[in-house]
């Protein structure tokens, strides 16, 4: 039986991004506590402090590689839904696809930081997606009818 791709799935897998993107941030708390410098840290020398807070960092962008990479398949997804749905242009759906793919390539950072800034261009369909839905919103006339038709 094939997985039906939905709106919920979509919801489900931005709330796994939203996670991951909070843990990636969580590594950047330690270097504030590393670099103040406190009493309980004062066994350790400058240079160890800061080799400390450089390797917190350093997990942070690779963390966030993985948040985006993960974000980049969510764009995919969403603009999967919006092109099978009828409330929004069927390019929306197209551009938020080509958003996700270069958000993707954080999968193998070499290939993500070779193709920079290009493949973060390539996120423009989210702003257009955001700027198309503050002024125009969803066809109404279509999201009626389809709720009468209970899907």
């Amino acid at each position: 039986m094939p997985i039906e791709l939905t709106a919920h799935t979509d919801a489900g897998a931005r709330l796994v991004a939203i996670a991951l993107q909070a843990a990636s941030i969580l590594f950047e708390l330690p270097v504030l506590v590393v670099l103040k410098n406190g009493e309980a840290l004062s066994g350790f020398n400058v240079d160890q402090l800061q080799s400390l807070a450089l390797i917190f960092l350093r997990w942070n962008g690779q963390a966030s590689n993985v948040y985006l990479a993960f974000f980049g398949f969510c764009c995919m997804l969403g603009g999967y839904v919006i092109y099978k749905s009828t409330f929004l242009p069927r390019i929306l759906g197209i551009l938020l696809v080509i958003a996700g793919v270069g958000y993707s390539t954080y999968l193998w950072p070499p290939l993500a930081n070779y193709l920079y800034p290009y493949n973060l261009a390539l996120g423009v369909g989210e702003l257009v997606l955001g700027f198309w839905l503050l002024v125009f919103g969803v066809n109404v006339e279509r999201w009626k009818e389809q709720a009468s038709l209970g899907r």
